[in-house]
């Protein structure tokens, strides 16, 4: 089963924040057999989280999982 993790949040990215998710979730998923094929870290912006994931889906693995991701209010006029 191929398996792929998206980390969303400008936290990581900046060093504030320690990314223990993704180590965390490798473990578990590793331990029953599965395969992580790729980690992805990103941004918080919803642009950058809608193309990472169109690039994910275009690999086709079994599973996607993501984690985080705080998009800012947006206000509809």
């Amino acid at each position: 089963m191929k398996i792929e993790l998206l980390m969303i949040g400008n936290e990581i990215l900046i060093g504030k924040t320690k990314d223990t998710n993704s180590n965390w979730m490798a473990k578990r998923i590793t331990k029953y057999g599965h395969n992580i094929k790729r980690i992805t870290t990103i941004g918080d912006e919803l642009e950058e989280i809608s193309n990472a994931l169109r690039e994910i889906l275009n690999r086709e693995p079994d599973i996607v999982i993501t984690s985080g991701g705080l998009i800012k209010e947006v206000k509809v006029l």
